[in-house]
């Protein structure tokens, strides 16, 4: 009886120290960032109320992993490192915050908005792309429109930006896309002024 016990120790033992060898690394979480207070404003006119939303993400990316391209038609999601809240929730409120920044007016909203919310425009926006290839670029590609306050569409455009992390990793992967949503809300912002103006629209 001894000897089984023992035996059965030894057995425990053996198990225990092999699930102790193979423990899963830690998981790590990451959110957008916006842009931080005291960037130099688009326009020093009037203040202008923005809503921001609906903002769509193709279901690729709505998961927590995040979703690199390891190549044209193939995707790798990441088993220990993901979003700290859902990206397109994450990626919204970084847009209007970013648009607070630049914009001459803190009365940004995210869709969706009271009732009692009056909005000079609305930015409607379609996320095609948003993620990164490895080894290669992160890529942002967009379609977005802007209505005015009776709902009615006053342009539909589509932008691409590209930008190269500053190295490997997925903080790195992070820091591209957040570089990347800022030059976004960057031509958002000056369309909006250019409009508000009555300047014309900036190029595409």
């Amino acid at each position: 009886m001894k000897k089984k016990l023992i035996g059965l120790r030894v057995v425990l033992l053996a198990a225990g120290l092999a699930l102790a060898g193979c423990s899963s690394p830690p998981t790590r979480f990451y959110v957008l960032a916006a842009l931080p207070a005291g960037q130099p404003a688009s326009s020093t006119g009037a203040e202008i109320a923005v809503g921001v939303g609906p903002v769509d993400l193709p279901e690729y990316l709505d998961r927590p992993q995040i979703v690199t391209r390891t190549g044209q038609n193939e995707l790798n999601l990441a088993d220990f490192e993901r979003w700290g809240e859902a990206l397109k929730d994450n990626a919204s409120e970084v847009l209007a915050e970013n648009l607070a920044v630049l914009l001459p007016s803190k009365k940004v909203s995210v869709y969706p908005w009271k009732r009692s919310v009056s909005v000079n425009y609305q930015l409607v926006v379609k996320i095609i792309r948003f993620d990164h290839t490895e080894g290669g670029e992160t890529v942002l590609r967009t379609r977005w429109s802007l209505l005015n306050k009776d709902g009615a569409g006053l342009l539909a455009r589509e932008s691409r930006y590209v930008e190269s992390p500053a190295g490997e990793g997925y903080a790195n992967t992070v820091a591209a896309m957040n570089r990347a949503l800022a030059q976004f809300s960057r031509e958002v912002a000056n369309t909006i002024n250019g409009l508000n103006n009555g300047g014309g629209l900036p190029p595409e």
